[in-house]
């Protein structure tokens, strides 16, 4: 296989690896991890949070180990994270769209022409800014109730007091920054594109 056509292969492949870091980090509320009570471990992403407190009948609050988003947007306990939620949301959703076309442009003949590189380019700079401008703005969130709650007084805005950042972030931040990357390969898809297919011809 011609190195053009490995290019073009990469460029597909690295797409939706990225797309996937991104959107499996997102998912995963393990972006910052905390102690409740200083026994149980509690875990807060954009949208969703790990382990916490709820009201029994008798109005007593105990701990709920279990993982789910809240209820509503508007539950989020941060403007910031609200913003996060959306800005990472929408850059992920662009990525994939990418990806996936991307992927199939390997099959079909004539799907990525240099207008569409160019826009595809544009696309995966737009997704990654996205993504790593919500995870600028995520730490804005700290200084809400539940983080001080599991992370102390001393937690703030960029100030993580007693927790420390959890594993989804940096996959979020790498598949972030792996889009922005394909975003130059992206840009050269056409000739590549058009090599691999002629590679299958002969």
């Amino acid at each position: 296989m011609s190195a053009p056509c490995c290019v073009a292969i990469f460029w597909a492949g690295l797409s939706l690896v990225a797309t996937v870091a991104a959107g499996v980090g997102f998912y995963l509320p393990y972006w910052l991890q905390g102690n409740q009570s200083h026994t149980t471990p509690v875990y807060f992403g954009v949208f969703r949070r790990c382990n916490y407190p709820r009201l029994d009948a008798s109005g007593r609050l105990h701990p709920v180990d279990e993982c789910g988003r809240y209820a509503t947007f508007q539950d989020i306990p941060s403007l910031f994270w609200q913003i996060a939620t959306v800005c990472v949301g929408v850059g992920t959703g662009v990525a994939l769209l990418v990806s996936l076309t991307a992927v199939m442009a390997l099959c079909a003949r004539d799907v990525i022409t240099p207008t569409v590189g160019r826009v595809a380019a544009a696309m995966q700079v737009c997704a990654g800014l996205l993504i790593g401008g919500g995870l600028g703005i995520y730490p804005n969130g700290w200084n809400n109730p539940e983080v001080q709650q599991a992370c102390g007084p001393g937690s703030g805005p960029y100030c993580l007091g007693s927790c420390s950042v959890g594993w989804s972030l940096y996959l979020t931040a790498g598949g972030g920054a792996l889009t922005l990357m394909c975003s130059i390969l992206a840009c050269h898809a056409h000739n590549k594109k058009q090599a691999l297919m002629a590679s299958y011809q002969l």
